[in-house]
């Protein structure tokens, strides 16, 4: 793949899942629209409405939450493009009894905040919140809990160890002081496996060079670099000035991304990634509504947020053979190859 073919690809926000072009783009309110609606053909059933943008990721995810429950529950999904779609919620609560919400992506999410800030009544069904950016506890929004989209750090690493010939000890990572402590998090878990993590911290508006410059740091001793899913740090120009470059630069060092799309053939930017499987992130929300239709449509205390159940890895072959030396199994360790 050309480097402008890739950068194209790399959406405004950074991360294709977490929100879409339109979301930074929408000037105007968005209208209510409805995507799909699945109803079993007998019965008085509960029904469950899921806000979602239109991406092939967000359409998998729905495929898996149906395929669960459309035979006893109504599904309706709903077209959020934005986060000035609160209007969108305020529509489909008044023309659907919901027992139970889905918030597919960051800017769905935004938007549902904002609809409960405005909204007179006080009591909101169940949500449960999927595609979402940094989900660690039940998000600030009432009644609202779900399933985070990022990958342990020590899930990435002991995948990654499969693979290398090279041992993992060593991950470097470049994060805003607003990450530090999902970082510091991810690093206190991923000390039980013996593996140590440095973190060098940029501003919250990083340009290239102080991309570069922390990339310069953290891989003089690193063995892998953890790059994060900050839409702030993943935009196409700090890519292309900052990220490849200086990814490119000797010393190499495998990258471990969090978004398939950041890993590409002849770009040298992301070597290996983790990321839930859609399907069965759908399957294991639709396991969650199902919890909380055995509760009576109740969100108990415990509920917390959960990490991915299924997860996909991709490794750029291309790259991972030219510069660094793979297991003879690591192929079949894999879910996808990319050559």
């Amino acid at each position: 793949m050309k480097r402008r073919s890739f950068l194209i690809q790399v959406p405004a926000c950074g991360l294709l899942l977490a929100c879409s072009p339109a979301a930074e783009q929408a000037p105007a309110a968005s209208a209510y629209a409805e995507i799909a609606t699945s109803k079993p053909k007998q019965g008085d059933v509960p029904t469950v409405l899921v806000f979602m943008p239109r991406t092939p990721q967000a359409f998998e995810v729905w495929t898996g939450l149906r395929d669960e429950l459309a035979r006893d529950f109504k599904l309706v999904a709903i077209e959020v493009e934005g986060r000035d779609a609160a209007g969108v919620f305020e529509t489909a609560m008044h023309r659907h009894r919901a027992s139970a919400i889905v918030l597919m992506n960051n800017p769905t999410l935004a938007a549902y905040r904002e609809f409960q800030a405005r909204a007179d009544r006080k009591r909101f069904p169940p949500a449960i919140v999927v595609m979402t950016s940094f989900l660690l506890r039940r998000p600030n929004a009432a009644a609202t809990t779900g399933i985070s989209y990022e990958v342990p750090l020590i899930t990435v690493v002991t995948n990654m160890r499969k693979l290398m010939a090279k041992p993992i000890h060593r991950i470097g990572i470049v994060a805003r002081a607003n990450l530090r402590g999902f970082v510091e998090q991810q690093m206190k878990i991923a000390a039980r496996e013996q593996v140590v993590a440095r973190l060098e911290q940029v501003s919250a508006r990083p340009n290239a060079a102080e991309i570069k410059r922390a990339l310069r740091i953290v891989k003089q001793d690193a063995d892998a670099v953890w790059i994060l899913n900050d839409d702030r740090l993943l935009s196409p120009r700090l890519i292309s000035d900052g990220w490849l470059p200086g990814m490119n630069e000797r010393p190499w060092v495998p990258a471990i991304v969090g978004a398939a799309s950041l890993v590409a053939p002849g770009i040298n930017f992301g070597t290996f990634a983790v990321v839930p499987d859609h399907t069965a992130l759908g399957a294991q929300a639709a396991n969650m509504i199902l919890d909380l239709a055995d509760n009576d449509w109740s969100l108990d205390a415990n509920m917390d947020v959960q990490l991915p159940l299924s997860t996909i890895a991709t490794i750029d072959l291309v790259q991972a053979e030219e510069r660094f030396a793979l297991r003879p199994d690591a192929l079949q360790r894999v879910d996808r190859v990319l050559r």
